[in-house]
């Protein structure tokens, strides 16, 4: 009788004998976690079940953009997915994910979004962008580069800046203040 094995005891999952047609395999354990679930039927990535040494996770759904990736593969920053199961200021959050190292462009290699202040220089985009508050260095916050008549004093180089084009007032064009025999 096929459903006989061994002494003649009637075949089960689990009993080690892969039965034909009715098994895909039995290891005769009661681990679920190796290549054969207890089930009797190959562990597959996407089953629910993590099998040890092979995926990193497995949550069992064909959700891409959460913590586990298809390919059981656990999700992380660079991986060109966006993970949606996270908000913002939570650890993991994902605002892009363009799968590349280039700093420069609309995606940080953090997975935040590239925007003037965050010390990064997005090419074609910024002028500068030196990752800080302060309007009186040679980066303005608008991430253009400092100027003369700009309408910002930077410090250390322009005794002022009033923004227009007036050698006739209280700054020169040139951002000096005017002086007696400057010809203004």
């Amino acid at each position: 009788d096929d459903a006989c094995v061994g002494n003649c005891q009637r075949a089960a999952c689990g009993d080690g004998f892969t039965q034909a047609g009715v098994e895909s395999c039995d290891d005769g354990n009661r681990t679920d976690t190796d290549g054969c679930r207890n089930s009797c039927v190959p562990a597959r990535c996407g089953d629910g079940v993590v099998r040890a040494g092979v995926e990193a996770c497995d949550d069992g759904n064909q959700v891409e953009t959460d913590a586990c990736r298809n390919s059981c593969a656990a999700a992380r920053c660079g991986d060109g997915v966006v993970r949606f199961d996270l908000q913002p200021g939570t650890d993991g959050y994902e605002a892009c994910d363009d799968g590349n190292v280039i700093q420069g462009d609309a995606c940080l290699n953090n997975c935040l979004a590239a925007a003037c202040g965050d010390g990064q220089v997005r090419e074609g985009v910024e002028a500068c962008d030196d990752g800080n508050q302060d309007d009186a260095d040679s980066c303005l916050n608008t991430c253009k580069n400092g100027t003369c008549g700009d309408g910002v004093i930077w410090v250390g180089v322009e005794a002022c800046d009033d923004g227009d084009d007036d050698d006739t007032n209280a700054c020169t064009n040139m951002c000096r203040l005017p002086t007696c025999g400057d010809g203004f």
